[in-house]
């Protein structure tokens, strides 16, 4: 009997182990809509749970707040991280200096880049940062029996059981380039869709103001999904596409990559992001250049006037 209770005893104390040597990719979350924000990896041991996060990054950089961790009601403290900049999905090792360019292809100035990785501390405000930066985040251990976590104030309910499905969106709602000159191009855009709404959303994936304004008019967008409205995103290749089809991976509507010698041809000044609305005649209601607070219920108002021609 002793020496039955000791195995069982031993199977136990294995299983404890293993449960506390996890390694999640990939795992199974949920995040709002438009986040600069992604989680790759979690790993969990005896002395530390290890977040691996991707960070998309703008110019002019990203603060690095709320970095924590929740559990079954409790909190746990971050210990220590690195983050490490990346451009064009390779690391940055050493400082770069790179031209920056107007929509019209001018040359505006001068984009430093700090390269190397160095350690991570919250509430440090990173700049001239990459396209990305990837960080690596010490927590205090979980016990064995969590299996579900919130980090931040972005994602939510990531599990330690399960892994994402391979998001991907389906080919139906990747545009085709219109056959149109550079001047009809938007109106052209509208034209597939005939009787409804059109709202279209130039963006980037490397530009912070555009994310923004993706994740405020994710909840706008659920309360219209039932109105007759389509929401169209359009970049160009400054995006890398393999990036590019991740972020659109969680963003209902419809999209398209242009070229770039295409996109500088439409003439647009002001930067990105850029908005255009179009009532369900085809007809252009608005146009407007950046994103600001409450924008997003501006929109919402317009759309829903455009609805009601």
């Amino acid at each position: 009997m002793k020496k039955l209770l000791m195995i069982v005893g031993v199977f136990v104390l294995a299983l404890t182990a293993q449960a506390q040597n996890r390694v999640i990719v990939n795992p199974d979350y949920e995040v709002e809509e438009g986040s600069v924000i992604s989680l790759v990896k979690v790993e969990q041991t005896d002395t530390a749970t290890t977040l691996h996060v991707n960070v998309q990054c703008n110019l002019s950089g990203w603060s690095a707040t709320n970095c924590w961790i929740e559990a079954n009601g409790k909190r746990y403290a971050l210990k220590s991280g690195f983050r490490i900049p990346t451009l064009n999905g390779m690391e940055l090792k050493e400082d770069k200096e790179l031209p920056t360019f107007n929509t019209a292809g001018e040359k505006t100035g001068t984009w430093f880049i700090k390269g190397g990785a160095e350690p991570f501390v919250e509430g440090k405000r990173y700049t001239n940062t990459g396209q990305m930066d990837s960080l690596v985040l010490h927590f205090e251990p979980f016990p064995a029996d969590v299996t579900e976590f919130d980090f931040g104030d972005n994602i939510r309910k990531v599990s330690l059981v399960k892994t994402r499905k391979e998001e991907a969106i389906a080919d139906s709602h990747i545009l085709v380039m219109p056959d149109a000159a550079p001047e009809q191009f938007f109106d052209a855009i509208a034209a597939m869709f005939p009787g409804k709404v059109v709202f279209i959303d130039l963006w980037a994936t490397w530009c912070g103001p555009c994310k923004l304004g993706i994740r405020k008019m994710g909840p706008m967008k659920k309360e219209l999904k039932d109105k007759d409205v389509v929401f169209v995103y359009i970049t160009n290749e400054s995006s890398p596409e393999e990036l590019w089809r991740k972020s659109i991976a969680p963003m209902s509507g419809y999209h398209l990559r242009m070229s770039s010698s295409y996109w500088d041809k439409l003439g647009m000044e002001g930067g990105i992001p850029q908005y255009y609305l179009y009532d369900r005649q085809g007809k252009q209601v608005l146009h407007l250049v950046g994103f600001g607070d409450g924008t997003e219920n501006y929109f919402k108002e317009e759309i829903l006037k455009a609805l009601e021609k």
